[in-house]
């Protein structure tokens, strides 16, 4: 009995370690999920094309509007703009808010992420780009509180083992949620375009 009992939690924990390691090797998350520029500063960016019947002043109007709703209290803690030219049809806000990467009533594990995000209204398209991403880990903690920029922490040679085969416990967790906050960032502007909010 005892055998047949060990046998099946060893069956159990292969099968939540497999489906582990299939999240993390999810296509959105996996290898060249992180694009780098040609200096190796992490980004993320998306073009979308302008609905029919859109002027590009009315669409950068709307990107405004949605930006300074979003990255104001309760979505993150500061979004302030950065630069803006309503004459080229372009602004950068740069935004402090958390991620969670686990929420119980006992344990709390989170990040404070810093970013900028950009909007750029031409050619009957807008280009959204997510970039200067730093982390600041463990606030509350003795030692805790350094800052960890993008490039150091989520790119493929930091967030996986020395293999490539699987993400690092430490580093997987925020590239995962950075790929999750950049889709529902560049998700939303886009709803907000088309109307779909």
């Amino acid at each position: 009995m005892k055998k047949a009992l060990l046998t099946i939690a060893g069956l159990l924990l292969t099968v939540f370690a497999v489906a582990k390691d299939l999240s993390a090797q999810d296509p959105k998350y996996g290898k060249g999920a992180v694009p780098e520029d040609e200096n190796g500063n992490v980004y993320f960016q998306q073009v979308v094309k302008i609905p029919d019947g859109m002027t590009e002043d009315q669409c950068y109007n709307i990107l405004m509007n949605w930006a300074k709703g979003r990255f104001a209290m309760p979505f993150a803690q500061a979004g302030r703009i950065l630069n803006e030219d309503a004459s080229a049809r372009r602004f950068i806000f740069h935004v402090d808010q958390t991620i969670v990467f686990k929420s119980t009533a006992f344990v709390a594990d989170e990040s404070k992420i810093s970013y900028n995000f950009s909007v750029s209204v031409k050619n009957g398209e807008f280009t959204m780009k997510m970039a200067d991403i730093k982390y600041r880990y463990e606030e509350g903690r003795e030692g805790g509180g350094k800052i960890f920029p993008a490039e150091d922490w989520i790119t493929d040679k930091e967030a996986y083992n020395r293999k490539g085969t699987k993400f690092l416990k430490s580093t997987g967790k925020f590239r995962i949620k950075t790929i999750d906050l950049k889709d529902l960032l560049f998700q939303k502007a886009t709803d907000a375009v088309s109307g779909n909010i």
